[in-house]
């Protein structure tokens, strides 16, 4: 495939401990954290917040940890633009999360963590076939821990629960049904960017810096976030005929989102007393999809054709309500005492309501001339939205955002020799920009364009594999406020600018000795925001590496050792560039023992 592509296998998965999707990721050149937020990251100095499960939409939003990854049998990171299968999604690239499936062969695994902090975990999954034609599985997993998004602060405790039951029921040699469903709850302590609002985060805030403990906190223990999700996955696969085969899919994921947040609103001239604002917040999510994907094989005089075909819909409707109280005592941030006891004297301060949905469709065809030495890639995508928020608190209806778009992939590769290949990729993506200028003028959405160029290897029968590209991303019609100072006062906006990021990425893969696995990954940016300034919490240089060593004869046989290393350049704390965050390394390392199974 014409695109940078980097897999994160079951066996990575299970060397990392990976308590965070971020703790596999951060092994992959070009990715870093976004925030300490549940999986949020950032791909190619854009942030990826919109995540995806076997090719759906699938966001957990607010959630403080985000996707359990004992759930997932790989991760895909896909960089660049892919809208023709993902459709609308950040410039930077694509996280799709691969879910675990039932096996005809019975097994399971039973763990239990401990850790500092509290930590304690137990993750339990177990599939085994009913008879020829059915296939069951079963994970779960329970978590807590005194952390939040995984680091120490005052107060910090965490709670989570997963469970996820799943069939196949195998109709005939060529057709199979998929049902599974997911179901979570969690809870914990909520903190809110605590140090986000003195310096040296903020210019001219409050002086603070190695004044304040490590786990300082404006929210008082009262302040909780409790989230529960309820989704189903449903499809059916069927090769219809040798050339051809075809999924009909649904997805549907109800995200109820409920929290108590002590909010800093302020610090007053003394610089030690912070102003403090109380609310509480409803949220309930649901949507559905609905695809038919189709693959068609052919041949064509001398060449080889693959054609995909997607359809699909997708809804969405979220229900959102705040209700806030009387100010909590101000805190006094050198001496904190937190006395919050609840919400005085409630009220309902927003209730709003906002539908949308996507109509699309998309075709690619990808060719093969002379066996596979020249491939070329080429398809289009076309969506049709609309969407609107109506506020239920004054009975106000919003304006109905409606439009549509086409996004288009090209593609080459070619290939001198069997070891490996070159490849030229150019693909957008899109986002849709709704609202309106007050004389009722409206934008057209944001298009994100990568063009690419890149090599992939794969020496000594695979031992040795890698790809390392060159890309220029541009995020076009970002809309910003009119140049104009009076008409920008008056609520006007114009779309005219274009963020610029350029990069080289190299990610290797090597397999030296019998047992011994080494990856590699590196990365560079320069980034042009239109203010010409950098995106803050984006390095401009990543690398790492992790290598693994299982002993494959001897006393030692069964053992294996590794561990990694992760390194990310300076970044840009806030936007105005005046604070950057130093360079900073990381380091993990493991050791296993394996008899009889």
């Amino acid at each position: 495939t014409p695109q940078a592509v980097t897999v994160i296998n079951q066996e990575f998965l299970r060397d990392a401990g990976a308590g965070e999707l971020y703790d596999v990721l951060k092994y992959v050149s070009g990715v870093s954290i976004e925030s300490n937020v549940g999986d949020s990251v950032m791909i190619r100095g854009y942030t990826v917040r919109g995540q995806y499960t076997d090719g759906f939409a699938d966001t957990q939003t607010q959630s403080q940890a985000g996707a359990e990854p004992f759930l997932f049998e790989r991760l895909e990171v896909l960089k660049g633009p892919s809208a023709l299968v993902y459709g609308s999604h950040a410039a930077g690239g694509v996280l799709n999360r691969v879910r675990k499936s039932p096996l005809w062969k019975a097994g399971g695994i039973g763990a239990v963590t401990l850790g500092n902090h509290a930590q304690r975990k137990a993750e339990f999954d177990y599939t085994a076939p009913l008879n020829d034609q059915f296939a069951y599985r079963l994970i779960a997993v329970y978590r807590e821990e005194d952390l939040t998004n995984g680091i120490e602060t005052r107060h910090s405790w965490f709670k989570r629960w997963n469970l996820d039951p799943m069939v196949t029921w195998r109709v005939s040699k060529n057709t199979q049904v998929k049902v599974l469903g997911e179901f979570l709850h969690e809870e914990g302590f909520k903190h809110f960017g605590d140090n986000a609002q003195l310096q040296p985060f903020v210019v001219g805030g409050a002086t603070t810096f190695g004044r304040l403990p490590k786990d300082f906190t404006f929210s008082d223990p009262l302040a909780r976030a409790d989230n529960d999700k309820r989704a189903f996955f449903a499809a059916l696969e069927s090769a219809l005929t040798p050339d051809w085969s075809i999924r009909l899919a649904g997805f549907t994921n109800q995200w109820d989102h409920d929290v108590t947040d002590v909010l800093p609103s302020g610090i007053q001239a003394n610089n030690r007393l912070m102003g403090r604002t109380a609310r509480f917040i409803s949220n309930y999510d649901s949507d559905y999809t609905v695809a038919l994907d189709s693959v068609y094989t052919l041949r064509v005089g001398s060449s080889d054709h693959k054609i995909l075909a997607i359809g699909q819909y997708f809804s969405s409707d979220n229900d959102t309500a705040t209700i806030t109280g009387d100010n909590p005592p101000a805190l006094d941030i050198f001496n904190p005492a937190y006395t919050f006891t609840g919400l005085v004297n409630p009220r309902r301060t927003t209730n709003n309501n906002s539908v949308g949905t996507n109509k699309s469709f998309s075709v690619q065809d990808h060719v093969k001339f002379f066996g596979e030495k020249v491939q070329l890639v080429g398809g289009a995508r076309y969506d049709s939205y609309r969407s609107h928020t109506d506020n239920r608190l004054t009975g106000v209806l919003g304006p109905r955002n409606s439009g549509d778009n086409l996004t288009y992939k090209f593609g080459v590769v070619g290939k001198p020799a069997k070891a490996f290949s070159i490849f030229y990729n150019y693909a957008e993506t899109y986002n849709a920009n709704f609202g309106a200028n007050p004389d009722g003028s409206t934008f057209v959405p944001s298009t994100g364009i990568v063009k690419e160029v890149g090599v992939k290897g794969a020496l000594r029968e695979g031992r040795i594999t890698g790809t390392l590209s060159y890309f220029d991303l541009q995020l076009q019609q970002i809309v910003g406020l009119d140049p104009d100072p009076a008409r920008a006062s008056a609520g006007y906006r114009v779309q005219q600018d274009r963020q610029i990021t350029k990069g080289i990425e190299a990610d290797v893969v090597l397999n030296l000795l019998p047992g011994w696995d080494l990856t590699l990954a590196a990365s560079t940016i320069d980034i042009t925001l239109p203010t010409k300034l950098l995106p803050r919490n984006t390095p401009e240089k990543t690398a790492a590496a992790w290598s693994r060593y299982k002993f494959p004869a001897g006393p030692l046989k069964g053992l294996t050792v590794g561990g990694g290393w992760n390194w990310q350049g300076r970044a840009a704390a806030e936007p105005a560039n005046q604070i950057f965050f130093p360079s900073v390394g990381t380091v993990d390392a493991f050791v296993q023992y394996a008899w009889k199974g």
